[in-house]
């Protein structure tokens, strides 16, 4: 995965860390109605990043920089966990949905999706959607502006998502998703004093642009019950955006585990991944290349009222990127605790 997508990556979890019992797309119901989910609670995060302000309900990072040769700095913030999924169940295995899913916590994938499931029995299940930014990332409108006070931005996406679960009766799992980038106020380069950095230059690190993934994943269940599961995914990325410096493509190799006790469930994560790009960065005459790791774990424990629609909920995840470059060096600690309410019929 690029760094630019890294760092949205990290900062997507800021919103929720939740996990489902099946890492997977939940099955349809055979009988038609309201269902959903609500998370709400809060949380500690400790975020290590040059180029990542937060969002529309959190801040972090340093506004002012001395130079683009400084390491980033840690910056910590509490922050509230708002998310959830309402859809409706058609006859006929449809269902329409809104909201984040439980697969898309799980997978360190944060994302708000408007779409349809079909059940096509044998054949899998198979899901599209449009994907947006339901609390867009705010970045640096020039993330290398020296000494002085740099300006937030809004990083915004849209795009869609094509999902076949359960593929011709297998545990395989493919999606495509394709999303357009789009930052606000580009301003990439305009406020670095210590390198010169032209018309030109600040071309190649234009952020604006395209981003596809493909992912494929198999989905093992293990042990007595099949109380254990665990699922490998492999994820392919391609960024192609308006500066050179910015595109490349990337690879992520995931390993989810999920335990089914009795009333608790806990599920876990490990993600590593590595990044190339197809120009140097101007700014440090060099590409900044990745690589990177995260590790989170979330346990569901089921509260003893209303036939256990109720739900608390803890998490703890910490991630590191490496570039080659230690301006793009980012890390992040978070912990967070709150309640899932699982409504509608059953």
């Amino acid at each position: 995965m690029s760094t630019t997508h890294r760092h949205r990556y990290l900062l997507a979890l800021l919103a929720v860390s939740v996990a489902p019992a099946a890492l997977a797309i939940e099955p349809i119901p055979t009988t038609p109605g309201w269902r959903g989910f609500v998370v709400v609670g809060g949380g500690y995060a400790d975020v290590t990043s040059n180029t990542v302000a937060g969002n529309n309900l959190i801040e972090v990072g340093d506004p002012v920089i001395s130079s683009v040769a400084q390491r980033p700095s840690s910056d910590d913030t509490f922050h509230p966990v708002v998310t959830g999924e309402i859809n409706y169940t058609f006859s006929g295995g449809w269902q329409a949905f809104f909201g984040t899913s439980l697969e898309d916590a799980v997978t360190l994938d944060g994302v708000t999706q408007l779409g349809a499931r079909k059940d096509l029995g044998s054949v899998g299940i198979l899901q599209g959607g449009f994907l947006f930014s339901g609390i867009p990332t705010q970045v640096w409108e020039d993330p290398y502006a020296e000494g002085v006070r740099r300006d937030e931005t809004d990083r915004d996406s849209a795009g869609v998502r094509l999902q076949w679960d359960r593929v011709l009766g297998t545990a395989f799992e493919l999606t495509f998703s394709y999303r357009d980038i789009s930052i606000d106020t580009e301003r990439s380069g305009e406020g670095v004093t210590s390198v010169a950095c032209d018309a030109t230059c600040r071309d190649l690190l234009q952020r604006d642009g395209d981003q596809y993934h493909f992912d494929a994943s198999y989905r093992f269940l293990l042990g007595e019950g099949s109380r254990h599961i665990v699922r490998p995914t492999l994820r392919y990325t391609i960024d192609d955006r308006d500066g050179e410096a910015i595109s490349g493509d990337g690879y992520r190799l995931q390993l989810s585990y999920v335990f089914l006790g009795q009333g608790y469930t806990v599920a876990s994560n490990v993600a590593y991944g590595s990044s190339s790009f197809d120009a140097r960065n101007p700014i440090f005459d060099a590409r900044t290349d990745s690589d990177g790791v995260i590790v989170d774990t979330t346990l569901f424990y089921r509260l003893p009222f209303e036939s256990g629609r109720w739900q608390a909920v803890g998490s703890v995840l910490w991630g590191e990127g490496n570039s080659d470059v230690a301006f793009h060096d980012n890390e992040i600690l978070m912990v967070n605790a709150g309640v899932m309410y699982r409504f509608g019929a059953r």
